[in-house]
Order: structure tokens, then sequence, then C-alpha cells
């Protein structure tokens, strides 16, 4: 029965997709958002919907290129976007430093796929009909997301374990200082308090003035209820990123080195941690919470610093690929002792810039910097129109280059692929040419 209503939803939403494309927003929110839970909750292969969404998302952006109904000619990226970005997927299709495994196929697979949503992004017709309705999806599910982390924290940790039947170190996780991280409805809180970043993107460039108040409220709920440390940073580069777009050069530059000299003294004189549970308590400045070791396990010698370790030999391609196409949902069990990744462990390196040098080596790291900056050039023309969709896409642009700091990998899910999706929306809508255009209010109305 189960079955048979889940076909019978996923034809009715293909049906309304194809006839409907830019309301594809609305699937990719509250499908990328709640499948943890539904995993956790209904079945583990759940799992499989967004790899069936992502194919299903391409297949309807083709079939509107095919009808004539979007043009793809005009929003292809252009050759200083698309060169870098051909030479990073070449190299992981090549795996130079690998043997094309188990390892490669996942590894492969969570760069692929979100690319495919940056596509479907670029090319859906009428993207900013699209764009809108992704505001008002990411306002009403951040909202819903702001009230399930405070309803979590007040239940406590040993509840959500024992009753609600998550995993310790897993969906539940504590702060250095023993305070919960609410997860929502994600597997853990970091991608909860990512999302709430990608929601504060969209308050500040595109959101109409009452979404942005109900953004800006549930942002600062959850991110409370997280306490993620990497969301603070990106909410400061986000004050660099409207510096810039009022013109303030000067000011974002100083904002920078403040910003930079702010995190290295708080990091080595206010924030500790233990890089291991019972550990012993060390300055973040010197351990990064214990990153830098599990960032050195990417560099193998001079041979993996110029092709890599192999794509998906070390970081997430190699737990996907033990785990299998359909893996297990974190979930409590009475029998076993939780067990969690930390620093200096193979299978964690903590970070896409890394996953990337242990990939394929420092050509692919070079080329992903080149891509970042050939991409902000490319809004830059809309930019300077003052278009909320280009400045949209910098401001996903500038945290996503924090995010990966910290990311396991670009291709992270949720967070990853609904950051290029919406990257893809907000440069197909600042593209287009007509008066139905998402922008900002004017400047004198908004003073």
């Amino acid at each position: 029965m189960l079955v048979v209503l889940g076909l019978g939803i996923a034809l009715a939403a293909s049906w309304l997709l194809v006839r409907r494309p830019w309301l594809a927003p609305w699937a990719v929110v509250f499908l990328f958002g709640t499948t943890a839970e539904l995993r956790l909750r209904i079945s583990d292969s759940f799992g499989v919907a967004k790899d069936a969404l992502v194919v299903l998302l391409l297949g309807v952006t083709v079939l509107a290129v095919l009808q004539g109904r979007t043009s793809l000619a005009a929003r292809l990226p252009p050759l200083s976007v698309g060169f870098p970005l051909t030479v990073l997927v070449g190299l992981y299709l090549l795996d130079l430093g690998g043997d094309h495994g188990g390892g490669w196929v996942f590894g492969t697979r969570l760069l692929l796929e979100p690319l495919l949503l940056l596509f479907t992004g670029l090319v859906t017709p009428r993207p900013e009909a699209a764009l809108r309705h992704l505001v008002h999806a990411m306002t009403a599910f951040l909202a819903a997301e702001a009230v399930l982390a405070w309803i979590q924290q007040a239940v406590g940790p040993d509840a959500l374990v024992y009753q609600w039947g998550y995993a310790f170190g897993s969906q539940v996780r504590l702060s250095s200082g023993g305070t919960l991280r609410s997860p929502g409805s994600f597997e853990e809180s970091f991608s909860l308090a990512a999302f709430a970043v990608l929601g504060a993107c969209l308050a500040l460039t595109v959101a109409s003035r009452r979404q942005a108040v109900v953004l800006w409220i549930s942002v600062a709920a959850v991110l409370g209820a997280t306490q993620v440390r990497t969301a603070v940073l990106q909410l400061a580069v986000l004050a660099i990123v409207v510096l810039l777009r009022q013109g303030k050069t000067r000011a974002a530059a100083v904002g920078v080195v403040g910003a930079a000299a702010g995190a290295v003294l708080a990091a080595g004189v206010y924030l500790v941690s233990a890089t291991v549970p019972g550990g012993p308590v060390r300055p973040l400045l010197f351990t990064l919470n214990g990153r830098f070791d599990a960032w050195g396990v990417a560099y193998q010698g001079i041979s993996s610093l110029v092709r890599g370790n192999g794509v998906g030999a070390l970081g997430a391609g190699s737990t996907r690929a033990e785990a299998g196409l359909v893996s297990a949902a974190p979930a409590y069990d009475p029998n076993r002792e939780s067990a969690a990744l930390f620093a200096g462990d193979p299978s964690f390196l903590d970070s896409s810039w890394a996953q990337v040098l242990s990939d394929v080596g420092l050509v692919g790291v070079v080329a992903l910097l080149a891509v970042v900056v050939a991409y902000a050039g490319w809004l830059s023309e809309p930019a300077r129109r003052d278009d909320g969709a280009a400045w949209l896409g910098l401001a996903v642009l500038a945290v996503s280059v924090v995010d990966w700091i910290s990311r396991t990998t670009l291709g992270s899910y949720p967070t990853g692929f609904m950051t290029f999706y919406l990257l893809g929306l907000a440069t197909g809508a600042a593209l287009t040419v007509g008066q139905d255009r998402v922008r900002l209010p004017s400047k004198e109305a908004r003073t």
C-alpha cells in the first residue's frame, strides 16, 4: 500500500513539474530537508528519493529545452567558468590516482549530482518565478525547523535518543559546553545551520520585507539552537557582501581583516574544545577542534599532492562505498554503542578542499578556486545593475567558500545539493531579460 501511494505521489509530482517546472523548489526544499527524518521513520529507501528527484528535474529541464520553453544557449556559463569546471570534472572521471572502484563511483556521483542541479537551476523555464517559489518554500520551511529545533531543546538529549530514536553522535550532538545542538529534521545540526545560512542569503537579497523578517527570526532561532561556529563566520562574510553591494569597498576590506583577526583571537583565547569525547581540552587555534589532523590525512606524499590519492579513496566516497546504495539511517541501537568519526580517521576529512585534494590533487583544488572566481566575475555585470538575484548568487558563493572549509564534500547532502541548485536558480534569474525579474526594492525605498 505504501509503495502504491508513493508511486502515485511521484507520478502526480512528475506531471505537475512537467507542466510547471518553476514549482520544483517546493519539492527540492522539503524533500532535501526531510529525507533524513523520513529514512528514520519510514524506510531507509527514502535516501534514493533525492537521486530520483535529481533525475526528474534533469529530465524536465531537457524536455523544456527541446520544447523551446527555455533557452540553453543564453544560460550556459562562459568559457572562463566552463573550462576550469571541465578540468575538475575531467580529473574526477579520469581518477589518475585511483582505480575506478566503488569509492570512485560514489565520490564522482557526489560531484556530478550537485552540478546537474546547478544546470537545472540555470536552465529552468522562468527562473525568476522559480526563485520566488524558492523564497516562499524556504520561509515556511525554516520557520517550521526553528520551532522543531527548540522543541528538541526543551525535550533534551536523553529523550531524543531513548524516546525519539535518534543516534547519539549523529542527530544528537553536544557542544563543548555540554549543551544540545538541535538537528531539526536533518541528520545533523550542522546541515540545519547551513540551511539557515542559505535562508539568510535569501533574506538579504531577494526576499520581500515580510519574508525577510520571518527568515531572520527563523535564522536566529535555528543558529541559537544549533550553536555552529562556522555559521557565525558565514554571517560575517554576508555582512561584507552587503558592504560591497553598497559600494563600501574600503569598509569591506577592513571587515575582511577584522573578521579574520577576530576569528583567530577567539579561536586562540576564548574557544576551547576536545578532539575526542573526554579528551584533553585545548585552544581551537592550535587544533581547530582536531581539523588540522583530519585535513592532514589528505596529504599522503608528493604523489598524492600531484595526482591525489584517488577519487573516494579517503573521505566521503569511501564511507558511502562501504554503506552501499541504500545506507541505513542513523538510529538509536540499544545493543551497540554509537561510533563517531574524529580527527585522524581516514574517512573523516571534514573539508571539501581537503577532499578535492585527496581525490584529484592540487590541480583540482586550483580548478575549484578558478571556478569560484570566474563565476563571481560572471555575476558581476548583473550585480552592477543592483540585481537582487545576482547578489544572491554572489552571497551563496561567498558562504560556500567558507562552508567548504568544514563541509565533508562539495556534494554534502542536503546542503551541497541545495546550494548548487540555489546558485543555478539565482544565476538563471539574473541572466533573464524582462520586466518580471526578482529585484530588491530600490535603495531609496529601503531608506
